[in-house]
Formats: C-alpha cells, structure tokens, sequence
C-alpha cells in the first residue's frame, strides 16, 4: 500500500508535548518505598551512557530498564544540530538488536516508558530514510511492528496517543535507499499491517484516542484506506467531530460540501466554525453557504424556502439545488422541488429521469401526481432519456 501525506493539523501540538513529557518523567521519576529517604546522587546515577555496549543496552531494555531507554533515544536521535549519518550494515545490526530487546521488553515498562517506546521506533524509521541506509532495515520492520502493534492496543490511553501520533508518518515513510520491486512490496505490506490497528482505535472508548487515529488517517492518501475516518463525523465527543473537520478539510473525495454544511448545525461553536471554514477554503461563497445551510435545517419550511433562492438565478445552476431537494425527507419539499424542476424546460436528461422516477415510484402519492403534471413527452423521453438498465436497447439486434 503505498501511502502519503493528507492535512490532519489537530493534535501534532499536542503529541510533541506528550512525548517530550513522558521523556522527562523517565528521568526523574525513580519511585522509592514509602517513608524513605531521598537517594544520594550517587544513587540514581543512570549506569547507562555513551560508553554503554549494545549488549548493556538491550539487557536493559529487555528488563523494563527505562534509563537503558533514554540513553537508545539518545543515540538515535543524536544532536539537533548534527547531521544525520546513514546507518551502514555493522550500526545496523545493533539496531536490530535494540530494537528486538525493546520489543521484548515492552510490557515491562511503565506507561511512560510504553509510550517512549514507540516513539523511539519512530525515531528509528526517521534514521532509515538518510541514504544509503543498509538494506538490512528490513528486518528491523517486523519488531517494530511488533512494538506498534502492542502500543497501538495498551491498556494506557497516553501510550495509545502517542503511538498513533507516530504512525501519522508511517503512511508516507521511505527508506533512504532504491528497493527492488519485492522489497517495496515488504515495506508495503507492512504498511498494510499497521493499518488494522489504527482503524480499530477509531472505536475506542477513550477520546482522546480516537481523535489520534482520525489523526494519524488524516496523513492516509489512499481514500479507501483513510476513509473509517469519515464516520467519526457524528461522535458524540466534540473533539472527535472537529478532529475528523480538521484533518479532511482539503479532502474534498472524503469530506464532501454536504457533509460539512452539516456540521454547521453542529451543537459545538468551535466545530460550527471549522465547518464554515473549511467551506471558504474550498471556494464557496458566503451566499452559497448559507443556501446549504438552509437546505440542510431541521426545519422543512426553511428547506422549501430555498427553492423560491434558487429557481430563477442565473449565477447558479438551480437543477443541481432543486435535483437534492427533490429527495427531502418532507413529502411538502418534494412537491415544491418536482414543481421548480419541471418549469425549468431543460434538455438535461437527468432531470427528466428524476421526474419520471418520482411519477412512478416515490413513497408519496400527492408526490407522485405533481411530478406526473411535470413528466415528459413522449417525443422528449424517446428522444433525450438513456435507456433503463435491462433495456433491449442497450444491447441492440442485428437486422
């Protein structure tokens, strides 16, 4: 699955501060036994440091050892302001094994130290995009699935967030090397299999992790696979509704016009002016707004009323507001849109059609004898009307 960068914006503050608080709290929180005294210096001095082997970290890590941790996320992130180097063959392999001991060790951290993890697997992924990276990152793919995989369904909402956080970049990530066409295929795949767990957050109890895999869906270029999201829209969590307007604002294929407008009558301020917002960017106009808004009101009076807005402007195409109105839940609007539609003399043979279908098949018979005042000739069916599937003229006989 080859995947790439969309728009969700939401929560990236709020993640950076979560992941550089959690790094902070390893440092400082050794728990001590009620009523004993503070530890000397000497005490909780960390025994880990530059000097410290791969094997003393990974026999760490292995153990829950949450400064062996700190010390690896230093090493893989290195200095700011250095650059980053590519990692060869012989770095490669201590990577491995790190990253398999922090796998095996995962559970044995406090949350924190869970969340930290997978952040420092992030981090990782971030070191295997300089070129030429060693080939052998491949293996490393697999345990940090693992640590994803784990992270991404703890018990621990703050892990949860984080780890989703992180994922958010996995969707466009490449590694710093040209593939072979199996090798794309295995960063694809494994892609594909972080992807599960992301969608299944969306129905987490907790909201806060359900806005971070809208989150994290929002950077999914492929709308199939970013599409769960979608659903979130109507989340009883205000925070969940304005993380799904947030993160699909430009994606136009996902997050329709209609869908938006509806949420201007959103209950939430904050997510009725996201709404309206994300409308502007996408070039409507204050006017054609506020026409949405009322075509969508709870109130049908307010609905028929846009018909006498629309029917006669020049500016607009009146069919494509009447044509939506003509599938109102209010028998009254359909009656009024099949009316407006008809004197609209158009040749657009899917209005005919719409008429024709209202004449024979709406629920409502008051609704069915207005569109039948409005049905075509026969001269103009015959002439403009596509044929019905099944028809015999779709699949003419040869004479």
């Amino acid at each position: 699955m080859p995947l790439g960068r969309g728009t969700g914006l939401g929560i990236a503050g709020g993640l950076a501060v979560a992941a550089a608080g959690a790094g902070l709290f390893w440092a400082t929180s050794a728990r001590k036994p009620a009523g004993a005294s503070a530890p000397t210096a000497t005490a909780v001095a960390a025994p880990y440091g530059e000097s410290s082997t791969t094997a003393e970290l990974a026999g760490g890590l292995r153990s829950g050892d949450a400064r062996a941790l700190e010390a690896v996320r230093s090493r893989v992130v290195g200095k700011a302001d250095a650059p980053k180097e590519a990692v060869n063959d012989a770095a490669m392999d201590d990577y491995l094994e790190i990253v398999g001991a922090m796998r095996a060790g995962f559970l044995q951290f406090p949350p924190a130290g869970r969340a930290a993890a997978a952040s420092v697997a992030g981090s990782m992924l971030d070191r295997f995009r300089v070129d030429t990276v060693s080939i052998k990152f491949l293996d490393a793919l697999k345990p940090i699935h693992d640590v994803y995989a784990a992270a991404l369904s703890d018990v621990d909402p703050e892990v949860r967030f984080v780890a989703l956080g992180e994922t958010a970049k996995f969707w466009t990530w490449i590694p710093g090397r040209t593939l072979s066409e199996i090798d794309e295929l295995k960063v694809s795949e494994w892609k594909e299999g972080i992807h599960p767990a992301v969608v299944r957050c969306l129905a987490n109890a907790d909201v806060r992790t359900r806005a971070a895999a809208i989150y994290s869906l929002g950077f999914l270029p492929i709308e199939a696979a970013a599409a769960p999201a979608l659903a979130y829209a109507e989340d009883p969590a205000v925070e969940v509704r304005r993380q799904v307007i947030i993160s699909f604002a430009a994606r136009r294929g996902l997050l329709t016009e209609d869908a938006l407008i509806q949420r201007i009558h959103d209950e939430d301020l904050a997510i009725r002016e996201a709404a309206f917002a994300a409308l502007k960017l996408r070039g409507l106009n204050q006017e054609q707004i506020s026409l949405g808004v009322m075509m969508t009101s709870p109130r049908a009076d307010q609905r028929a009323s846009v018909i006498a807005l629309v029917k006669d402007r020049t500016d607009i195409d009146p069919i494509v507001w009447l044509m939506r109105l003509t599938h109102d839940k209010d028998d009254s609007v359909r009656i009024r849109a099949v009316e407006a539609l008809g004197a609209q003399k158009t040749d657009d043979a899917s209005v005919k059609r719409r008429i024709v279908e209202m004449a024979q098949s709406d629920a409502s018979e008051q609704v069915r004898q207005a569109a039948s005042k409005q049905m075509p000739t026969a001269e103009e069916t015959t002439a403009s009307l596509p044929p019905l599937p099944g028809s015999s003229l779709l699949n003419p006989k040869a004479n």
